[in-house]
C-alpha cells in the first residue's frame, strides 16, 4: 500500500494547501471560503477522501475541524521524486540539466544552488 503522499490528488492537493497554510484546525467552512466557497459538497467529499487516506484527520467539536496529517515538505519530496522517476529516470542531474538547458533557473537561482552544492561539498569532507 502507498504512503498518503503518493495517492493526493490534484483537487485534494487544493484542499491540503488551505490546510498546511493555516496553523489551526480549519472547519469545513472556513476551508470552502479560503477556496473561493467551492461547492460544499465537493468540499466534503474531498476531506472525508483525504480523510480516507490518513492525510488528513477531522476532530468533532461543536462541528468538524480538519488537520492534516501529512508534512507539506514530505509531500513535496515524494512528489518530486515521482516527477524525477517518471519523467527523468531517476536522474536528478537529468532534470536539473533539463532545467538549465531551457533557461528555467534565474540567476539567483543559479547561485543559490551553487552556493548550496558548495556547502554540500564541504560537508562531505
Amino acid at each position: 500500500m502507498s504512503i498518503p503522499e503518493e495517492r493526493i490528488t490534484d483537487a485534494e492537493l487544493e484542499v491540503m494547501q488551505v490546510l498546511w497554510a493555516s496553523e489551526e484546525p480549519m472547519t469545513l467552512n472556513q476551508i470552502k471560503s479560503a477556496l473561493g466557497n467551492r461547492n460544499g459538497e465537493t468540499t466534503k467529499t474531498l476531506l472525508r477522501r483525504l480523510c480516507q487516506k490518513g492525510a488528513v484527520t477531522q476532530e468533532k467539536r461543536e462541528v468538524f475541524h480538519y488537520r492534516p496529517l501529512v508534512d507539506q515538505s514530505e509531500f513535496g519530496r515524494c512528489r518530486t521524486q515521482r516527477l524525477i522517476d517518471k519523467l527523468y529516470a531517476g536522474s536528478a542531474k537529468a532534470m536539473v540539466t533539463a532545467l538549465v538547458e531551457h533557461d528555467q533557473l534565474r540567476p539567483q537561482d543559479v547561485d543559490e544552488l551553487q552556493a548550496l552544492f558548495q556547502k554540500l561539498w564541504k560537508e562531505k569532507k
